[in-house]
Formats: structure tokens, sequence, C-alpha cells
């Protein structure tokens, strides 16, 4: 029963290729049609997958799918021991999700505690409202909005609690990260991980850029704990902003969310509402690149009017570079992550699009880094490469090692 004993499983061999995109593989978009859709097309892409993948070796993006898999394959009547192995993800999901909601609502209810007010973002809120079963979305990670003049209180409240970093980068929170980021991700002793959030899209971080969130949020109750989540609109603009773009651990589950937001609302998607946000916030090429390949593929039901007026709306040049960098496999491209750095900040300062501002992204970037001069900031950026080539250079090795030992 290996499925059912695993969280993550190593990167499978039957797709060669290098993923150079953020759109679902072939195997993996089988996979999606086998878990998301209905009627006859659910036991034909279940047939296809099932015999082009071998479940014991997938990706760790599609094993995630696996508990929606085993609930559409089970409720169209397929059976076998393969199915069996399924439940067993679905049923160890939503053990896990059971004591980590737990978790989740004694650190808001201290958090409240303090005056801080929170939203809940992803994974919770959709599990709650959308999915409505413990067992259909694994999570490694919580997601919580705070208000930006709350974020500091929030980051010496979890650092006081034994949190510590849980990315590479930023090694440290300093108060200058504050002003120009959106969020930073924590974990405990336990290994569970807390993503703090003062904005909700990255692109987004302008002190006063939440204020409609906030005003359009309704309550979200986990485990008898009181927060907060975005509406259904808000929420589904999140989910295709934050999915359509690459990802090392290929992000395609948004496709399974945001269909989920779609068919799973209590209530009507205010389309007017969502076309408003997406244009204020300049985020017209993701979502529009979202919502047709959900219509294409998915046969979801989003308004003919919708989608053309998305494609009516006018995009500016640096936009459109910018979905396309973002979309693309840039971990493998010369300038790494350093162009997101600079699209932001073109979005964060007015007027910034001037080719004489590059003194301006050089402060930008002291800021991100909390460095107070240039010298401090091109040492910080040595030593980091420096530090990435180091653990680059063990992961190797301890791989070496590893494939050693099974040989003798």
């Amino acid at each position: 029963m290996r499925l059912a004993t695993v969280e993550k499983v190593p990167q499978t061999t039957m797709n060669p290729r290098v993923k150079t995109d953020c759109w679902p593989t072939p195997e993996q978009e089988l996979l999606l049609r086998a878990a998301l859709l209905r009627g006859p097309q659910v036991i034909a892409a279940w047939d296809e997958w099932r015999s082009s993948v071998h479940p014991d070796r997938l990706d760790a993006a599609s094993y995630r799918l696996l508990p929606q898999l085993y609930k559409n394959v089970h409720a169209h009547g397929i059976r076998g021991p393969l199915v069996d192995k399924l439940k067993g993800v679905y049923r160890l999901t939503w053990y896990k999700n059971q004591i980590s909601f737990r978790h989740m609502a004694a650190l808001l209810r201290s958090l409240h505690d303090l005056g801080i007010d929170t939203l809940v973002l992803k994974g919770v809120p959709l599990v709650l409202l959308y999915y409505r079963d413990y067992g259909l979305r694994p999570m490694a990670d919580f997601d919580v909005l705070v208000r930006r003049g709350q974020a500091l209180t929030a980051v010496r409240f979890l650092q006081g609690s034994g949190w510590v970093a849980a990315d590479s980068w930023p090694e440290t929170l300093h108060e200058t990260y504050l002003s120009v980021g959106h969020g930073f991700g924590f974990r405990d002793a336990a290994g569970r991980r807390f993503d703090l959030h003062w904005h909700v899209f990255p692109e987004c971080c302008r002190p006063d850029a939440d204020d409609d969130l906030w005003d359009g949020a309704v309550t979200l109750k986990i485990d008898e704990v009181s927060s907060y989540t975005l509406n259904s609109t808000d929420h589904l603009l999140h989910v295709c902003a934050h999915g359509v773009r690459w990802d090392p651990l290929p992000p395609f589950r948004w496709i399974a969310d945001a269909l989920a937001i779609i068919n799973g609302s209590t209530s009507e998607l205010d389309w007017q509402r969502l076309l408003a946000q997406t244009e204020q916030r300049r985020l017209l090429c993701p979502l529009k690149a979202a919502l047709t390949y959900l219509r294409d593929r998915f046969d979801a039901p989003i308004p003919a009017e919708v989608l053309r007026r998305l494609k009516n709306m006018p995009t500016s040049r640096l936009e459109r570079i910018e979905y396309r960098y973002k979309s693309r496999n840039y971990g493998a491209k010369p300038f790494g992550y350093l162009p997101l750095h600079w699209f932001n900040y073109l979005r964060l300062e007015p007027g910034a699009g001037s080719k004489y501002n590059l003194p301006g992204f050089a402060a930008y970037l002291q800021r991100l880094c909390g460095v107070n001069s240039l010298w401090r900031l091109a040492a910080y950026a040595i030593s980091r490469r420096a530090r990435r080539a180091w653990r680059a250079t063990l992961e190797v090795a301890g791989r070496w090692a590893q494939t050693q030992a099974q040989k003798r």
C-alpha cells in the first residue's frame, strides 16, 4: 500500500521532457480529467492514465490530485486494487487535515488575542467552503493574511513562539522587507509551515492594495475559531493568478481549485467584480489564459461575455512581457528570479518605468535584502550564490552516496 504511506514521491521518469512552462503535461492533464470530469469521459481518461503512468512513481504535483481521483472514479463505479490504494491516500489526507486544522485554529486564536485581524487564504477555505471534504485536498502549509499595519506584531509573535524562517530567501525577516515584500514563510519544530502574508498578491504591495479585499471578505470558522477569507470572486482571481505561473513544483492543482470555486460557490460569482479587480491589479494576462484554459479543456461554465471583455481589455507591453516570463521556467534563465523583482518594483513605484530608474531599482533591492549600501547588496548577492552552490554540491554528493549504498 505504498501510495497511502508516502506524502511526496520523487519525480517520475515517465515524461523525459524538461518542463518549461506552467501548464500540465499530457499525463497530468489525463489525471485532471479523470479526477474532475463527469460521465464516460472519466472512465476513458482513467483507463488511458492508468496505462501510461506508474502510480508509485508519480511526480509530487500529481500526487496531490490522488484524493480527488479516488473520490471521482469511485463515484463512477470503478473498483480494483489501485482504487483501494487511492482510498488510502484519501483517508490519510483526511486524517492529516483534521489534525492540522486544529493547530491552525490555536494559532489563529493566539493572533486574535493580540488584536490581530486574520484572513485565511488558499487551502483552508478551499477545503471548508468549496471541496467540503477534509480528505480531498492535501495541504503542506497554512496561508494567513494580516493587515499591513499589524504585520510586524504578527512576525514578532511568531518568532517569539519558536517559528523560524522556512525558506532560503529571505533568510531573515527585517522591517524594510515588510515595506516591499508580500509575505514570509515560517516553520516550527514539528515541521509545520505557516505562511504569513500582509499582501494577497506579490504584484500588489502598495500600503492600501488589499483594502477592498478586506472590505469584501466573508467569515470563516475553523474548529470554532472565527476568521475571514476572500469572497468567491476574489478567491477565484487569487487562485488563477497564483496558479498560472511557473514553479519548480508544477502548480496545476490550481485547475481543480478554480473549478471547485466555480462549481461549488453557494452564491453567484460576481463576474463584473472579477473583471474590475483584474483590471485594477493589472492581472489580465494570467486571468485570461486561466479562464480560457478552463473553458476549453474542462468546459467550465464561464460566460462568453466575460472572456470577450477580457480579450478586449488593453494590456501594456510590460504586462505581456511579465506574464510570458512568469509562466515559463525562469529558474533556468540567466537572470533567474531577478526580473520578478524588477516587475514588482515597476508596479510598486509610480513612474518607475523610466529607463533612468536603475538607481531606484537598486534602492528597492536594498530594502528587499535589508542592506544599507550597494557594496553590502553586492556582498549579499555573492554570498547567497556561494551558499546555493555549496548546497547544490552537498545534494549531488548525497545522491551519489545514496546510489553507491544501493549498489552495495
